[in-house]
C-alpha cells in the first residue's frame, strides 16, 4: 500500500500563453490541475509512495490526466473512468508576477458523482497518511460524504489525516464552506491552511487572528501559509515562525501551497518533527514556483537537497 493516499478531482487546464486578459489570448497550453494529485506527485518525487483516488470521464482529457499522473509513479489503480460524464476543465488567465485567475467548468463532472460507495476503504486503511482538501466537499454532497467517510476510515485504522481547506469561493459561498469544513478542521491531525483561506471564511485579517481561529476550531497541529510572509507552525501548544526566502521572479505561484504541503508530508513520513517538516515544505515550495505548472514544477529530492545544502548544480 502507498505511504500516502489522497482523494480528489484533477482537471484539464488550458493555460493562456500570454500574460494579460484572456479574451485576447489565442493560444493555450494544456496542463493537469488538481491539488490532491499535485501533492501525490510531490510526495512521490521526494522519495515516498503515493496513491490517488478519483473519477475521470472516459474521454480524451480523462485518459490524458490518468496517464500523466501514472507516469510520475503515483498509483492510479483506484482512479475510475466513467462514461457519460465529462472530465472537468478550467481555464487559467495568467497575471503578472506568476499569479493567475481561474474560470472553472466543473459542474456535473465525472468526479462530482463520487460517493462513499466508491471508496476502497482497505486502500485507505493500509496507508500511513490520508490527505484531503476542501475542494472535494465543494463539488457535490456526494463528494462531501465520500471525504468524510474517508476520514472515518482513516481514524478507525490509525491513519493520520491531513487537510488543506483550499477554499474556492467560485465553487460555493463562504457560508456554505464554513458550515461544511468545520468538522474537517477538528478531525484532521494536521491542517495546512493559507492565511487567505481563513480570511475568506472568517475575515481573520492577521496571522495572529488566523492562528487563534485555528485553535478555536479544534486544530491540534497546523502549518499556516501566510503568502510571501513567514510560515507559522502550531504544534504541541506552541507556535514557531519560520522565514520564507524571497524568490525574485516566480514563474507560477499557483502550486506553492500544494508544494509546501507535499514537502511537509514527506518530512513527516521521513520521521521529522512538524517544524522540521515545515522547513522542508518551504524549500520544496521555493523551488516549485520557479517553474511553470503545478505537477510539472514539483522538485525531486536531489534538487531539494542541493538547494538546502548549497551544493553546485552542474549543468554539464
Amino acid at each position: 500500500m502507498p505511504d500516502l493516499v489522497t482523494f480528489g478531482e484533477t482537471s484539464a487546464v488550458f493555460v493562456a500563453r500570454d500574460v494579460g486578459r484572456m479574451r485576447y489570448c489565442r493560444e493555450y497550453t494544456l496542463r493537469p490541475g488538481g491539488a490532491e494529485a499535485t501533492v501525490a506527485v510531490g510526495v512521490q518525487r521526494l522519495g515516498f509512495s503515493a496513491g490517488w483516488m478519483s473519477v475521470l470521464g472516459d474521454d480524451e482529457m480523462g485518459h490524458y490526466l490518468r496517464g500523466f499522473v501514472a507516469a510520475e509513479g503515483v498509483d492510479v489503480s483506484r482512479v475510475r473512468m466513467l462514461s457519460g460524464l465529462p472530465t472537468a476543465v478550467f481555464l487559467r488567465e495568467r497575471l503578472s508576477g506568476g499569479d493567475a485567475r481561474h474560470f472553472y467548468y466543473r459542474k456535473g463532472s465525472a468526479f462530482s458523482s463520487f460517493g462513499p460507495q466508491m471508496l476502497d476503504e482497505d486502500y485507505i486503511a493500509g496507508a500511513r497518511r490520508l490527505h484531503l482538501t476542501g475542494i472535494s466537499p465543494a463539488l457535490s454532497p456526494a463528494c462531501d460524504a465520500a471525504c468524510w467517510r474517508a476520514v472515518e476510515v482513516a481514524r478507525a485504522h490509525g491513519v493520520l489525516v491531513s487537510f488543506d481547506p483550499n477554499v474556492r469561493l467560485t465553487l460555493w459561498t463562504a457560508e456554505e464552506a464554513r458550515a461544511a469544513l468545520a468538522r474537517y478542521f477538528e478531525a484532521a491531525d494536521l491542517v495546512l491552511p493559507g492565511l487567505e483561506d481563513l480570511q475568506m471564511l472568517y475575515g481573520d485579517a492577521s496571522v495572529e487572528a488566523a492562528l487563534a481561529r485555528l485553535q478555536s476550531l479544534g486544530c491540534r497541529q497546523a502549518v499556516l501559509k501566510a503568502g510571501e510572509q513567514d510560515v507559522h507552525v502550531l504544534h504541541d501548544g506552541r507556535l514557531t515562525r519560520l522565514p520564507v526566502p524571497t524568490v525574485a521572479q516566480p514563474a507560477d505561484l499557483m502550486g506553492a501551497g500544494d508544494a509546501l504541503a507535499a514537502g511537509c508530508l514527506a518530512g513527516l513520513l521521513e520521521g521529522r518533527d512538524l517544524v522540521d517538516a515545515a522547513r522542508l515544505g518551504i524549500a520544496v515550495a521555493g523551488l516549485a514556483i520557479q517553474l511553470p505548472g503545478n505537477i510539472e514544477s514539483m522538485p525531486t529530492r536531489a534538487e531539494v537537497d542541493r538547494s538546502l545544502h548549497g551544493a553546485a548544480n552542474w549543468k554539464r
